[in-house]
């Protein structure tokens, strides 16, 4: 186990250089000392779930083998227990620090001490330098440290190589407003005086929502960094917006400083000669008499305000709850079902408790499965109205360090508010996947943007005015379809895709039979599924599903499948490049809708599952990320990949039936690119784990390099009167190295059909004898070629060129495949018996001589007496 750590007492520097670290480090885990600040603390209050911290108590401290220090070089600032580690043999320690080296220093194997701001700054210039990826919020925190240490780069012994990080960071999408939430600054005595008089001239309003202050005070002499002044008030008096009217030195100044978008301070400064952005600003003003100017401003800001975001807003409703008298087990099982971390607790409908999944484990830790779920909920819930404003629900999660608030208006419980959906309202579009706001915010978005109309309009005729006419259809029957999947994937991509599902939220099975009644075309229901297949005049076909939701009851299971809605529909998917549909009703018709990021995981090229057990629950999803990846150049984002081993090493394969893998692995070998597919499958080991007897040695994968070249040489050459099995031939390729009985068993333990194994094993039996008889500049009668030849498949044919680099072979097997194959005698057996030729091995050797001839004429229609075969 490699475990990352920082020192006692942990800042921010020390938080970020841990989460820096790992990202050098990515099967490393952060272990947090067992003393933090009081603003780290804070801040993983909010955010503990993004990041997986351990604490000491967590690991076996007898599995260590590598120690990596982050923002400390002495001994005696680490935890103890850790500190017994950094002398012990075998352990290999690695230091990355920014501060002098000190008397109890740390000897380690590797050891970078750099005299700049902040040891997150070291480590940030090696994430760039390896062209790491960073998360919006990973920049974030990272960034932070660096701010944090270096007083907004403004300390002695902060360098350019700092500012640098933060450039770096910023461009990843550092958010500041979150970064400017957790820093302070020391005041000097003048700054205190006219601090403490704004706090007393305070005057709080409520405009649409927001808690907007006014401060006004007439000082004599003029106090520099007055909207530092006004940022810290406004912080410390939790507001939404503060704004600062100052007569100073016979001057009004105007500072403005806002926490929320809503409240464009920028916009309300240029009222007064002034300006700024949308969280701070200034302006100037003549006038004496600051109460006039206070009433002018909240005259603008009244007119420009935008309302706030409250519960109702935000919150996901309906709720799943778990009854009182459930037990542990129960309330288990729905937690795992739909990937809650908490449920809330009802009695007869009425909310009586929260329990979340760490009570449930400890609970079933103890043996306690079967009790009900009363004796571990917490009781004392809070709650929130759906008006509550959205600073107001922040303030409540951190204050009580809960990850979750139920909405209630009365005694009924309306929906739920978690720290996911509040980070989201942080990050909006650009937040990591599993916080992003998942809709489309029409007044902070331009709609343009995620319409693809214009894509739409390109398709060939028939499939634009069908699409049009199923978003008709769905309005005279008051639902809502959108057409789903890979075809709105390949859409974006410009890639032609006809492969048309409609996902109807409501009764599909009724849309269905309104789609094929304009159609006039067959319909096939599966009413158990909620299914339905439209099949036109010419065979296209468009799959309707109701929109659903499914779960897996374990690891590998077919899913179970209930009811649900687009959003649900779309979160079942593989990859959040499939999970994106767009709108066919009028209203909105073109719209894309991406709850998940896969629009911008398009652009990225990157696969990225939906959620963490995405793997687990469905190990195939494996070979189908391996399979976009090489279709579109693409490739696995970070942590899926991490996912993806970390399913393959725990043995999850073998949990699946060999049928469904065999459908994925031959679905794959329809693909193009089949040496990349199979060099990823043994890089990741799957070949091993699934196919143990296949091994690409270096001749195989000699092969497989040169097959698409090969095929389109004697697609040129071969007159082909039969298709070519694609799976087949690389089965046969794969297995072209093998014996007999090797191919035997290999075949045997895939599992493969009867015919697939047939050809595998005359592949085995015939190559040596077809490779020696046929090479060589040896003069071979047709007949001879035909009679080595007849009766192999085309796939084990081809596979036999590709096995020889002898060019008299290669011709020989071009001349039966286009001439000699299909030759048949001129004669029958019954023409042999009327011209009197005995019954038994006479009327074999005169059908025999009759090939050879007709072999010899390659093809040309011959008739031959009795007399003529005898010579």
């Amino acid at each position: 186990m490699d475990i990352i750590t920082g020192h006692v007492n942990s800042d921010f520097d020390s938080l970020a250089s841990m989460l820096a670290a790992s990202k050098l480090y990515p099967h490393a885990v952060m272990v947090l000392p067992g003393i933090i600040g009081k603003d780290v603390k804070k801040f993983l209050n909010l955010y503990r779930d993004s990041f997986h911290f351990l604490t000491v108590k967590d690991i076996n401290i007898e599995q260590v083998e590598r120690l990596i220090i982050v923002d400390t070089n002495s001994k005696s600032r680490l935890e103890k227990t850790l500190e017994k580690l950094v002398d012990k043999p075998g352990i290999d320690v690695i230091v990355y620090d920014h501060h002098p080296a000190s008397e109890n220093m740390i000897v380690a194997q590797k050891i970078t001490i750099e005299d700049v701001g902040a040891c997150a700054t070291l480590l940030a210039d090696e994430i760039q330098k390896l062209g790491i990826e960073l998360s919006p919020l990973e920049a974030t925190v990272i960034a932070l440290g660096i701010y944090a240490d270096t007083n907004c780069l403004t300390l002695p012994g902060t360098t350019s190589k700092d500012a640098y990080a933060l450039a770096f960071l910023l461009s990843k999408g550092a958010n500041l407003q979150v970064i400017d939430d957790y820093m302070t600054n020391p005041l000097n005595l003048n700054q205190q005086v006219l601090l403490e008089k704004m706090g007393k001239n305070i005057r709080v309003i409520d405009i649409n929502g927001f808690k907007v202050a006014f401060s006004a005070v007439e000082v004599e002499d003029y106090v520099d960094n007055a909207a530092f002044l006004t940022r810290k008030l406004l912080e410390e008096r939790d507001y939404d917006a503060l704004f600062s009217i100052l007569r100073m030195d016979n001057k009004t100044y105007i500072i403005g400083r806002s926490l929320e978008d809503e409240i464009d301070v920028g916009h309300a400064m240029t009222f007064f000669n002034g300006g700024g952005h949308p969280g701070a600003g200034s302006g100037k003003s003549d006038e004496a008499d600051l109460n006039k100017l206070a009433s002018l401003l909240e005259k603008i800001l009244r007119e420009n305000i935008r309302p706030v975001e409250r519960a109702k807003d935000i919150m996901s409703s309906p709720v799943k709850t778990v009854s009182f008298d459930s037990s542990i087990d129960e309330a288990n099982k729905i937690m795992l079902r739909y990937g809650h971390s908490g449920l809330p607790v009802v009695k007869d409908g009425i909310l009586c408790g929260i329990i979340s999944r760490r009570d449930i484990e400890k609970a079933r830790l103890h043996g306690f499965g079967s009790s009900p779920v009363k004796a571990y909920m917490t009781k004392n819930v809070i709650t929130i109205d759906p008006e509550t404003p959205i600073k107001a629900i922040e303030n409540l999660l951190v204050e009580h360090n809960i990850g979750r608030l139920p909405v209630v208006s009365g005694n009924k419980l309306l929906g739920i508010v978690t720290r996911t959906d509040i980070i989201a309202t942080f990050f909006g579009e650009s937040s990591p996947q599993w916080y992003k706001k998942n809709y489309i915010d029409s007044q902070n978005v331009n709609l343009k943007n995620h319409n693809l109309s214009d894509k739409i309009n390109a398709l060939p005729q028939r499939v634009k005015n069908l699409l049009i006419e199923a978003g008709k259809i769905a309005d005279d029957e008051g639902l809502n379809a959108y057409v789903v999947g890979g075809f709105v994937r390949d859409l974006i991509l410009g890639v032609e895709n006809l492969d048309i599902d409609i996902v109807v939220e409501g009764d599909a099975l009724k849309f269905s039979e309104k789609l094929a009644g304009h159609y006039r075309a067959h319909l096939t229901k599966h009413d158990r599924f909620g299914t339905a297949v439209v099949v036109l005049e010419d065979d296209f076909k468009i799959d309707v599903v109701t929109a659903r939701k499914e779960y897996y009851e374990y690891p590998a299971s077919l899913p179970v499948v209930e009811g649900g809605t687009i959003k649900d529909d779309l979160f079942r998917r593989d990859f959040t490049i499939n999970s994106m549909a767009i709108k066919l009703n009028k209203s909105g018709f073109g719209n894309i809708v991406d709850f998940y990021g896969g629009r911008r995981d398009l652009q990225l090229g990157l696969i990225r599952i939906l959620y963490n057990l995405s793997f687990v629950e469905d190990p195939t999803r494996i070979f189908r990320a391996i399979r976009f990846e090489q279709r579109y150049d693409f490739r696995m984002e970070e942590k899926t990949e991490e996912f993806a081993i970390k399913a393959i090493e725990s043995g999850i394969l073998w949990k699946v039936s060999l049928e469904r893998i065999n459908f994925e692995f031959f679905t794959m070998l329809k693909e193009n690119n089949i040496p990349a597919i199979l060099k990823r499958m043994e890089n990741l080991r799957i070949l091993k784990s699934v196919y143990p007897e296949i091994r690409l040695t270096d001749d195989i994968k000699k092969l497989l390099k040169n097959a698409e070249e090969n095929l389109a040489y004697f697609k040129e050459k071969l007159d082909f009167q039969e298709t070519l099995d694609r799976t087949l031939l690389f089965l046969l390729i794969l297995h072209s190295n093998m014996s007999f009985e090797n191919a035997s068993r290999s075949s045997e333990n895939m599992r493969l059909s009867k015919e697939y194994k047939t050809e595998i094993l005359k592949l085995t039996e015939v190559k040596d004898r077809v490779l020696s008889n046929l090479s060589g500049n040896i003069d071979i009668s047709n007949y001879h070629v035909y009679n080595e030849l007849k009766g192999l498949s085309l796939e084990v044919l081809l596979v036999l060129c590709m096995l020889s680099n002898d060019k008299k072979l290669i011709n020989r097997v071009i001349l039966y495949i286009n001439n000699l194959k299909n030759i048949k005698a001129c004669v029958s057996g019954k023409d042999l018996k009327e011209l009197g030729v005995k019954r038994g091995p006479s009327i074999r050797f005169f059908l025999t001589r009759c090939l050879q001839k007709n072999s010899t004429a390659i093809c040309k229609p011959i008739k031959m007496s009795l007399s003529s075969l005898k010579k």
